[in-house]
């Protein structure tokens, strides 16, 4: 009993450090906090508006009557970042603040996308910063022309030496026609949460919590065996 417990309490200790890297450090990446934790070359209105503007609501509808009408990705009754995109290519759509990050860890910047109006899908290029240096392309996925379906899009990068980073998620789609979108669940993190079980390899200190984990087991083990316990 004893040795399980011990093996027990390392497994929940690399879970719960594991997990950590699971925890997004986008500020308000949901969008629950409203029109906040994020900067965008749009115009933001709250009443529908031309090419190049946003609104932050839950439902793509009330900011256009045109528009699809869905639930937010996160748990269908939330926030979101609704926008009629502009034609203009390397808009930016949307910014994060300085986010800190660790050196030597691979990254996955992610989002959920939609189109909001039958046409021309919207197509967003994703890019980072690390340390205030130039913007690094990370590719411009893209999403299905169908109306109203979330799509996950995933992106990833290596901090190398860098101890911060800004992301970015700026326009490629210079349709006129179409172009419309929700986004929601801007994501950082060292698990993907479009694809989980991708990456999240243990850091030093939790393969050091599994080790001595075991260690405290195996001494356990021996004791019970000095003392002629099974």
């Amino acid at each position: 009993m004893i040795i399980r417990n011990a093996l027990a309490a390392s497994a929940v200790a690399l879970a719960s450090v594991g997990g950590a890297h699971a925890a997004n450090l986008v500020a308000n990446g949901d969008f629950e906090a409203g029109n906040t934790g994020f900067s965008s070359d749009y115009t933001f209105t709250s009443n529908g508006g031309p090419a190049k503007t946003y609104t932050v609501t839950d439902n793509p509808r009330s900011f256009n009557g045109a528009f699809v009408s869905v639930g937010d990705h996160t748990t269908g009754n939330g926030l979101m970042f609704v926008g009629n995109g502009g034609e203009n290519p390397g808009d930016i759509v949307w910014q994060s603040e300085v986010i800190a990050i660790q050196a030597g860890l691979d990254y996955f910047f992610e989002a959920f996308l939609l189109n909001a109006y039958p046409g021309s899908p919207p197509i967003l290029s994703f890019t980072v910063s690390l340390d205030g240096g130039a913007e690094i392309a990370l590719g411009t996925p893209t999403i299905p022309e169908g109306t109203g379906q979330w799509n996950g899009l995933s992106t990833t990068f290596n901090s190398g030496s860098a101890t911060n980073a800004i992301l970015f998620l700026r326009n490629a789609q210079t349709a006129f026609s179409g172009n419309d979108f929700a986004l929601d669940d801007i994501f950082l993190g060292t698990r993907s949460i479009v694809n989980p079980g991708a990456g999240g390899v243990p850091e030093p200190a939790a393969w050091a919590l599994m080790i001595g984990g075991f260690g405290l087991a195996g001494t356990t083990l021996r004791r019970r065996r000095a003392a002629g316990l099974a």
